[in-house]
């Protein structure tokens, strides 16, 4: 504080120089004052120290993700989805010491921090084009990113390896997983599609080579409403491209859908006749069969080998023709092969073949499953005893395939079967074809007997005979016609005494004498006239039995050398050229 006295100058300039100065009296004040400049730093300060405390609240865990190329990561920029929920984010992109792969270092959200467990899947989500579809189109616009299924596991983890395609079933997703059990995979691939009723019902998500059992196990995939359509008594079969085939039973077509034709597929249904039941369980396995046909068959159960020897000719049965039993399926054949038979000298063919049993159910005794091979050879011994025989029979004209055929024959011999090596001979007769071969070449054999040439000189010489005849007879009806007219004219005049009656009835007499004279003119120039009709039909006659003679020559020669052209037609002369081709 200030004195009041000393704040004149003049005053203080005359006081003298040695005068004392009062001691100055200082007072402090008693509440210290704050600038508002500091306001601002301490509120700065506050809100940098909220964000570091919020940061540090929603960090969740830092891990690293290994794959093999960084294409579309982005360090600051590729997100991490879970759900197409972002959880986490990449922050660094660098390359292994050993060059082959790239560590994604990504920093996850507090909340997602249950992610980084064990079971957890991490891929990296970029437009794919495959069997199974298009996937991430949206990434062509967005941007890749790193897609999450979470895991259930309760172990953390901080390093994973990353997947190359995203996993064709995510935890939770609704649905059920069914093993097939195949012999060949096809052209099925994984997201190949599953139909039922040509309806997309699911997909395959996976296979693998069981090399102890020698086949492949193809894990599929149903998604949910439709895992009530698998039940325990399904069929599946590969759906795969065309199903053509050319067999004893003709050409039959089958397909499923355009996808199925060009990805591959399987299809399923239940059989008509099975009763249906609860849906089968996840997991559960099947049979993948190669076609619809075989897949709807009935059950065929264990086989049981077979032999069948046939004489002659086994050109048209192929491995896997039937063995029908009156209209029932009940085997396929094998193979074949000739066979040396010592006692008789000669080289007849051994056809191997499977029989199923199990299709014979309604001729079996006691429970179908519950019979062993010795009860099936006693009841195909019986059916022998009754007259069971094998035979050949055609299929299909236009192909030549053959099958065998099971039927029952009462007039032939008795006959045992034999068991030799653990495969029973079943007897055998022999078959239309061969049959009918045989009598094609009696009949052949009698038509080349027969003189032809003979016969058609002597036809000749009887028309010859035939027209002399005519012309003879012809003159001598000419010389009865005028003894007759004269005879007329000489009782023309009594005629024209007698009374009225007899004149009409002489009038109709003279109009049938004149039709005849008219018709004996007609006949005259339809016989003696070099151009008569009956002249030039008679050497058109003449020229077509001579060809019909020649002909039929040709053909009896044809049938000596080619007696099956009867069935298949004239073969091919190879001297012939081809058409459109200059010879």
């Amino acid at each position: 504080m200030s004195d009041p006295d000393v704040s004149a100058p003049d005053s203080r300039a005359a006081a003298p120089p040695d005068a004392a100065l009062p001691e100055p009296h200082i007072v402090r004040s008693a509440r210290p004052r704050l600038s508002l400049v500091w306001l601002v730093p301490l509120l700065a300060l506050a809100i940098g120290a909220s964000l570091v405390v919020r940061s540090i609240l929603q960090t969740g865990p830092r891990i690293e993700i290994e794959f093999h190329t960084a294409e579309g990561l982005e360090a600051g920029k590729t997100e991490v989805r879970y759900k197409e929920v972002v959880i986490g984010r990449v922050q660094a992109v660098t390359l292994r010491d050993d060059r082959q792969h790239v560590i994604a270092e990504v920093q996850l959200d507090r909340a997602a921090a249950g992610v980084a467990v064990d079971d957890t899947s991490f891929w990296v989500v970029r437009p794919r084009v495959g069997v199974g579809g298009i996937s991430g189109i949206g990434t062509l616009l967005s941007g890749a990113y790193i897609g999450v299924d979470a895991g259930v596991s309760s172990e953390a983890r901080s390093r994973f390896t990353g997947l190359e395609v995203a996993p064709y079933v995510l935890r939770g997703e609704p649905g059920s997983v069914f093993i097939l059990r195949a012999a060949d995979l096809g052209s099925l691939d994984v997201g190949s599609p599953i139909y039922y009723r040509r309806t997309r019902v699911g997909r395959v998500v996976g296979y693998t080579l069981d090399a102890p059992h020698d086949e492949l196990s193809v894990k599929i995939f149903i998604e949910a409403p439709y895992t009530t359509l698998v039940t325990p008594q399904t069929r599946f079969w590969n759906a795969s491209g065309v199903d053509l085939s050319i067999d004893a039973n003709g050409l039959s077509v089958n397909t499923q859908t355009v996808a199925s034709v060009l990805a591959g597929g399987i299809a399923f249904e239940q059989p008509a006749d099975s009763p249906r039941g609860a849906a089968a369980a996840g997991g559960t396995g099947f049979t993948l069969f190669a076609d619809r046909k075989t897949a709807m068959a009935p059950p065929r159960g264990p086989a049981l080998p077979v032999r069948l020897v046939f004489d002659g000719s086994l050109r048209g049965l192929a491995p896997g023709a039937p063995i029908d039993f009156q209209g029932v399926e009940i085997g396929s054949v094998r193979s074949a092969a000739l066979h040396h038979d010592a006692e008789h000298r000669r080289y007849p063919v051994q056809v191997l073949a499977d029989l199923y049993p199990l299709r014979l159910a309604t001729l079996r005794s006691g429970s179908p499953t519950a019979q062993a091979k010795d009860s099936d050879q006693a009841l195909l011994q019986r059916l022998v005893d009754s007259g069971l025989r094998a035979q050949l029979r055609s299929g299909n004209l236009l192909t030549g395939q053959l099958y065998v055929a099971m039927d029952f024959y009462p007039k032939a011999p008795p006959q045992k079967l034999k068991l030799q090596g653990g495969v029973l001979t079943l007897p055998t007769v022999p078959g239309t074809l061969s049959e009918l071969q045989s009598q094609v070449a009696e009949i052949v054999a009698k038509l080349s007997r027969l003189p032809f040439d003979d016969i058609g000189r002597a036809l000749t010489d009887t028309l010859r005979q035939a027209d002399s005849t005519m012309k003879d007879l012809t003159p001598e009806a000419r010389q009865t016609l005028g003894a007759l007219q004269r005879t007329l004219g000489s009782t023309d005049a009594a005629i024209t005494t007698l009374a009225p009656e007899a004149q009409a009835r002489l009038g109709e007499l003279r109009r049938v004498m004149a039709g005849a004279q008219t018709a004996i003119e007609r006949l005259d120039g339809s016989l003696l006239n070099d151009n008569a009709p009956l002249q030039r039909d008679l050497a058109q006659t003449l020229a077509e039995v001579q060809r019909a003679a020649q002909s039929l020559r040709v053909l009896t020669d044809l049938l000596q050398r080619h007696p099956e052209s009867l069935l298949r037609g004239n073969p091919a002369d190879p001297a012939l050229p081809e058409r459109g081709r200059a010879p």
